[in-house]
């Protein structure tokens, strides 16, 4: 029998974290979260198995979640990012960095949850 796939959830507000990893739970899936990129790479620095990450862009620290989204392409190539941002700004990077992983805020939770059932099948073909 396999296991859930576990998602790695970064998003500094609360709300929204807890939010997001209730809906994916309930979809089956382990579900980690970080509140910030330093959480989220130590998570992912260690013995954690994980799937996916799913990441807001804006957060406090050192790293947004742009970074943290090069950081795990340089380190964690294995592991899918997406990205979600509220900042039209952004959007360009996002959308030059994680193609069709990037979101716009507001996003629907069940779009999250096929996209990223779909992240993780086009993973394990590859």
């Amino acid at each position: 029998m396999r296991m859930p796939d576990t998602i790695l959830v970064v998003e500094d507000e609360v709300f929204i974290r807890l939010a997001a990893a209730d809906h994916l739970e309930d979809c089956g899936f382990t579900v980690l979260t970080a509140e910030n990129a330093a959480k989220a790479r130590a998570l992912l620095e260690g013995d954690s198995q994980i799937d996916l990450v799913f990441t807001d862009v804006r957060m406090p620290g050192d790293m947004d979640g742009i970074g943290l989204a090069k950081w795990i392409m340089e380190h964690r190539p294995d592991i899918p990012v997406m990205v979600a941002s509220g900042d039209a700004a952004k959007d360009k990077v996002m959308k030059e960095l994680c193609a069709e992983h990037a979101f716009a805020k507001p996003y629907s939770f069940d779009d999250l949850t096929k996209r990223i059932r779909q992240a993780i099948a086009a993973r394990r073909l590859a």
